[in-house]
Order: structure tokens, then sequence, then C-alpha cells
């Protein structure tokens, strides 16, 4: 991404922005992007759009990208680092592989009721990059992280001792990642946080045993 120096146009727009603004108005575009994209998808979004969200000329937004194509996959890298940097940090915080996994879908709830455009903007990349496969080559710095995550959730509990000797890394790994995906699928669908707040709680009953009617 390139950044530029500062000027102010007679619309009161932003141009150039100085170079200690660079990295805040980076962020802006950001963030203003996944919204766009989350809300209005890939082909009906322009950087014009975008430029307008962050109070910025078309022309200054390309001092950060040179296309809505490199934009796109900027957002997925920069949403994907967050979201599971973010992961990695709360799942340290616990010993067992179920606290870990728990407390990994907890703030994935607070992160989407905080910007409902997180969820909504990563359940559309696959359908996205199946209509603009060019994307895939630019995202391609975060794709996998996702099942890199879950993979090394499951290999840690399994050098703990944690899992059952039989255990199917691979299928483990994979449910977790999908339980994961489907609830944000629900968010993005129902734009109802707290149903997935809600569904995070039932499935830490059900996990815990406390769901089960008590013996009489």
């Amino acid at each position: 991404m390139r950044y530029g120096s500062a000027c102010m146009g007679t619309t009161g727009r932003v141009g150039r922005p100085p170079a200690g603004d660079s990295a805040e108005t980076l962020r802006r575009i950001l963030v203003a992007a996944r919204q766009r994209f989350a809300r209005d998808g890939f082909r009906a979004t322009t950087n014009r759009h975008i430029a307008d969200d962050v109070g910025i000329s078309t022309s200054a937004l390309y001092h950060y990208v040179s296309s809505k194509a490199e934009l796109y996959a900027a957002v997925y890298r920069d949403t994907v680092d967050q979201i599971y940097t973010e992961f990695e940090s709360v799942a340290a915080e616990h010993d067992h592989v179920v606290d870990r996994y728990m407390a990994v879908l907890h703030r994935s709830g607070e992160l989407q009721a905080a910007d409902p455009s997180i969820a909504g903007f990563l359940v559309a990349v696959a359908d996205e990059t199946r209509r603009q496969p060019e994307l895939l080559e630019l995202m391609a710095p975060q794709l996998g992280r996702h099942q890199r995550f879950f993979s090394g959730l499951v290999a840690d509990a399994v050098r703990r001792g944690e899992l059952s000797h039989d255990a199917d890394e691979r299928a483990l790994a994979d449910m977790l990642g999908a339980v994961l995906t489907g609830l944000a699928r629900m968010v993005a669908s129902a734009g109802d946080p707290q149903r997935y707040v809600d569904a995070v709680a039932v499935l830490g009953r059900f996990l815990d045993g406390s769901l089960m009617p008590v013996d009489q």
C-alpha cells in the first residue's frame, strides 16, 4: 500500500494525508470498505463510495490502494489478522481445550457485537471469490489461517493429553471451525447478535453437562 504527502482540496475532502495521519487514514479506509463490502457486496461497491464514507477524495484513496480488488484483499487480510490475533490471545489465557474454545467463541461474539460488518464481510468471502477468483492471489497471506488456528488448538490439546488417543484431529479441527463459522453466518443472516450469545451459552452448558436432566 502506498502513502502520500498532505493537501486539501477546495471541496473540503482530504487529499494526501500528512505522514503522521497515514496509518489512521488507512484504518478508516479499511473499516469503511469492510462495512460497504459487507452491506453491498464487491460488485456494487465502488472506490468512490468508500472515499465518500471516509471523507477523502477518490484520488487520495489511490495513494493507499491501486484497485478495488486490492482494497478488498487488504480488508480480508486485515480482518483475519485482527480476529485470529484476538483468538490466539484469549485462548492462551486458558489451559484446557474446551475452555480455550469457549473463550474463542465468546471473543468472536464480542467482536461481532462491536462491529457487525466483521461477520457480514467474512461469511461472504467464499461467494465473492468464486465470482472474482483473482481476489484469491491477493488474499493469499491470510488464506488458511482459520484452519491453522483450529488445527493448532487441537494439536495443543493432544500434546497436553486432553483428548482420547483415537481422536481424529483433522475432523475435530473441522468441527470446531465449522461451529464458529456457522454461528457467524447465523448472526450475519439474522442481524441479531443476541442469538449468537444465547447459542454459545447453550453450547457451553451442553459441553459441561449442565443442560442434561439431573438423575432423580
